[in-house]
């Protein structure tokens, strides 16, 4: 028997405003350094994600850890979906691998980590990346609302574990996916 996944996502990009602020007052935004127990992976993962360019962000509520996300800083390199690539532009940063703990769901911890990642990361980049599964509403609201525009829509298609097509669609046109997030990886603001 042959298993056959289709995923889709929206590639998304925002120019960062150095010195914008969002951060509440009962929370804060920590860059999480070393592995500790009670993170969402294993130690094992932790390390070969932040040996890659990647670093790891937690914000605390009242002393709680509520709500994560991934940021790859320029020049690391970061999977999609279905073995499609980006290698984050220099001077942009791209946000990955989001989660609310599920106890603190729909308080808006996610919009307020979002951001701190735009308020911290804005002193060094002009841009923030993102992409999102389409069927994903509740991530896809909170980085419109963060300021997140479209770039591109994609898809693919693996049957069995081999991928069969990964296609983009920019600007009403439709084309293999690789090459357009090779062109954003090409583009110094990630705005391509």
């Amino acid at each position: 028997m042959r298993v056959v996944e289709a995923k889709s996502g929206i590639m998304l990009h925002q120019p960062v405003k150095p010195g914008a602020t969002g951060v509440r007052a009962s929370a804060m935004l920590a860059l999480t350094t070393k592995y500790r127990q009670g993170l969402a992976l294993s130690e094992g993962e932790f390390l070969r994600r932040t040996g890659q360019g990647n670093v790891l962000y937690e914000l605390f509520v009242d002393g709680d850890p509520v709500c994560y996300g991934w940021v790859g800083q320029g020049g690391s390199r970061v999977g999609i979906l279905h073995n499609l690539k980006l290698t984050v532009p220099d001077r942009a940063f791209y946000i990955w691998d989001c989660a609310t703990l599920p106890d603190h769901r729909g308080r808006g911890h996610f919009q307020t980590l979002l951001k701190g990642l735009l308020e911290c990361q804005g002193a060094s980049s002009a841009a923030a990346l993102a992409a999102v599964d389409t069927g994903n509403t509740a991530s896809r609201k909170a980085l419109e609302k963060a300021g997140f525009k479209p770039m591109f829509s994609y898809f693919s298609l693996r049957v069995g574990g081999r991928v069969l097509v990964s296609l983009a669609i920019r600007d009403g046109k439709l084309m293999r996916a690789q090459p357009e997030f090779d062109r954003v990886a090409g583009n110094a603001l990630g705005a391509a």
